[in-house]
């Protein structure tokens, strides 16, 4: 009511309670901020004490920051732990800068954001990292830490691999030591790989293999490892294990059958890209040393014997070494050397071994061994030392100055050099010429056809010749041999004949013969039997004469059925007892001066005459038959006809005819044909020419050959059934 009554003081009044009321109400808000940052403080400010009294500023600890991680240069991926320590009952805020600004929003920050996770992505995550506290309480001072550096690489970084040995090849039984290496940051451990395999069991920064074995082999290489991050592979380095290799022996001299007094050398050698080798000697497996006569160098490569004894024989032997790293090799391959007491011997042969030889011929000598090797020769004529060195000497003969006593020795080896005794001597004798005789056997200067003949080409000394023949000029092939015969001379052997013979050089004859070669006579047989005889007797008479030769031939040889018969006269006679068969005979003159004989006579057959008379009579009674029959026929036809009653008769035909009208011989009797020579000598006309017979009563009765077989043989009967007529026996 008071309030009403005064309105002006009651307005004042309100708005004075309002201000308070403002001021209250501003009061709480801010003391409730200050204690939601305190904390858990109980203690409650009124608003007059807030009001009265202002609190001093909290001063915090000074923070220390620590990197927890191994490390502090890390590269992409990896990652680094920084943990920020400060000691206070008061509750604290933790904030974090890099290089002086503070760290953006998106942070790795544990839950009391003390430990920051830094995982490295690049160098913008390099610098310098701290933390700063304060206190929750204001006002409250703020601290930091001092600064942790961090260092974040651009790549990743590659390994160095390195090995204790630079050997190229190595051997069984040796050792090495390879080394990894990372030049950046610290901290690692390594990974070792063989051809793509990993080797278990081995992270350190060596790697050792004591004694290498062939299974050694490979490439090798290592890789860095920090946790999960792995660094590149390394550069591979080659480890190549072999066995050692084996020697090769060599036996300089390149013979091993020796003798007494000769040097010897041996040569050892690796196939190795390895230098450095050095070489031990053994015979029969014992080791050889050095000495006066076995020479070793200074190597070992190399042993010469300079004067092999007994002693020296057996089987040689090589071992290398590399002594430096203890590695040696197996033995060699053998090399067994016998040794004779002696010397071997040589034979010298010539060829070709002629007596004599001529100028513009060759010869040559040969000397062989005994024991084939590697041999150097030495040749000699008459002692003095001719030019050659190998097994064979060839002289090419100029003249007589070229001949003489040749011998040859063999050596080989230097320093000294080995000689064998001499060869035995071969002569060699020289002539300028030789002298060529042709000579003819028989050496008649007129030769008959069917003669035989042989030329020799007669060479006064040596041998060894090829004959060439010759006729007018010409060279006759197909002729060998210092013989040049003709079994059966012809005319076509006439002329002029030499010869010449060949040996190296071509040789003429000193003479020349010429060779006349004339038709040999021929023999003929004729018949001396005439043919009005052929009736009178059963014999022929045959003589053997030579035409057209002036010849003085002595006696005669006949041939019966190509036999010879016991018949030596001129004449021949041929009678049923001694040939019932009528046989072909021949004959040969035969004289006491060349030509000797004559060629042989045509062969002559006995059978036609025989033919021939049979046939004969065997026609004249023909005829005679033939008359009488017709006679008899006339008389019947006459005796026995009747007369015809017609007027006109018929001309009385006459049926015996007079003697004149019988000699008319316009129409021959049939069996004329056969009766004539021509039919009974019925050979070739070419050999009737030949024989030179004609047929007639005067002239001898020529036989001929077998075809003629009209007539029947000996004991045959021929008969005619019309006429009646019966043939005559023999």
């Amino acid at each position: 009511m008071s309030q009403l009554r005064h309105p002006v003081s009651t307005c004042a009044t309100r708005a004075a309670q309002w201000k308070m009321w403002l001021f209250k109400v501003f009061s709480v808000i801010y003391a409730v901020a200050v204690c939601a940052s305190e904390d858990n403080d109980a203690t409650t400010y009124s608003y007059r004490e807030s009001e009265s009294t202002a609190p001093p500023p909290f001063e915090p600890p000074v923070p220390v920051l620590e990197r927890t991680s191994s490390w502090s240069d890390v590269f992409s991926s990896e990652k680094v732990v920084l943990e920020c320590k400060a000691t206070s009952s008061s509750e604290l805020i933790i904030t974090w800068k890099k290089d002086g600004s503070p760290l953006g929003p998106n942070l790795s920050l544990s839950p009391d954001k003390s430990v920051l996770t830094i995982t490295a992505s690049s160098t913008q995550d390099s610098g310098n990292y701290t933390c700063v506290v304060e206190g929750k309480k204001k006002p409250s001072q703020t601290k930091e830490s001092g600064p942790v550096k961090i260092k974040v690489y651009a790549s990743t970084p590659k390994p160095t691999l390195a090995r204790d040995s630079d050997f190229g090849e190595m051997f069984p039984g040796e050792s090495i030591t390879l080394t990894c290496s990372v030049d950046v940051s610290s901290g690692w451990e390594y990974l070792w790989h063989n051809d793509q395999h990993q080797i278990s069991g081995v992270n350190t920064k060596s790697y050792t293999i004591n004694s290498v074995m062939t299974q050694n082999s490979g490439q090798y290489y290592c890789q860095g490892k920090r946790d999960q991050f792995l660094t590149h592979l390394s550069e591979s380095t080659t480890l190549k294990v072999i066995d050692p290799p084996t020697p090769g022996l060599q036996l300089q001299t390149a013979w091993k059958d020796v003798f007494e007094g000769e040097a010897v050398e041996f040569h050892c050698h690796v196939v190795s890209s390895t230098p450095g080798w050095t070489f031990t000697w053994h015979r029969n497996k014992q080791q050889l040393q050095n000495n006066p006569v076995e020479i070793i160098n200074g190597d070992g490569s190399s042993l010469k014997i300079t004067s092999v004894r007994q002693t020296h024989k057996g089987s040689y032997t090589c071992k290398a070494h590399l002594t430096s790293r203890g590695v040696n090799s197996g033995f060699s391959s053998e090399v067994m050397i016998q040794v004779s007491a002696e010397k071997p011997t040589l034979t010298l042969t010539r060829d070709p071994e002629y007596d004599v030889m001529f100028a513009e011929e060759a010869v040559t000598f040969s000397c062989a061994i005994s024991v084939h090797s590697a041999w150097t020769y030495l040749w000699y004529k008459d002692g003095s030392k001719v030019t050659g060195s190998s097994d064979k000497l060839k002289v090419q003969i100029r003249g007589t100055a070229d001949q003489g006593s040749y011998t040859c020795k063999a050596t080989r080896g230097q320093n000294p050099a080995f000689i064998t005794n001499s060869s035995a001597a071969k002569q060699l004798k020289v002539q300028h010429a030789p002298t060529v005789t042709l000579e003819q056997n028989p050496a008649h200067n007129l030769m008959h056809s069917e003669d035989s003949v042989s030329f020799n080409c007669h060479v006064n000394v040596s041998s060894g010749w090829t004959n060439l023949w010759y006729k007018d000029g010409k060279e006759l092939g197909k002729v060998s041999g210092n013989n040049y015969n003709i079994t059966s001379v012809t005319t076509k052997d006439s002329g002029l004949y030499k010869c010449k013979v060949k040996r190296g050089k071509v040789f003429d004859s000193d003479n020349k013969i010429k060779l006349d070669v004339e038709e040999r006579p021929k023999a003929s047989i004729v018949l001396l039997t005439g043919w009005s005889d052929v009736f009178s007797t059963d014999s022929l008479s045959l003589k053997c004469e030579v035409k057209e030769s002036t010849h003085n031939w002595m006696h005669y040889t006949w041939f019966k059925e190509g036999e010879r018969i016991d018949s030596f006269n001129v004449t021949h006679t041929v009678t049923p007892s001694n040939d019932p068969d009528q046989s072909t005979y021949t004959c040969c003159a035969h004289a006491d001066e060349r030509p000797l004989y004559s060629k042989s006579s045509d062969s002559f057959k006995t059978k036609n005459l025989l033919l021939k008379r049979r046939v004969l009579l065997s026609i004249s009674g023909c005829i005679v038959f033939g008359i009488a029959a017709v006679l008899i026929g006339c008389v019947a036809l006459r005796v026995f006809r009747k007369p015809n009653g017609r007027d006109d008769k018929m001309e009385e035909v006459n049926l015996f005819p007079t003697m004149a009208e019988l000699k008319i011989t316009d129409v021959p009797c049939p069996l004329v044909e056969y009766i004539t020579d021509a039919s009974l000598n019925a050979p070739a006309k070419e050999e009737e020419e030949e024989n030179g017979t004609v047929c007639s009563e005067t002239t001898p009765l020529p036989i001929t050959k077998q075809e003629d077989q009209a007539a029947t043989t000996d004991n045959q009967e021929t008969t005619e059934t019309n006429g009646g007529l019966s043939s005559f026996l023999k």
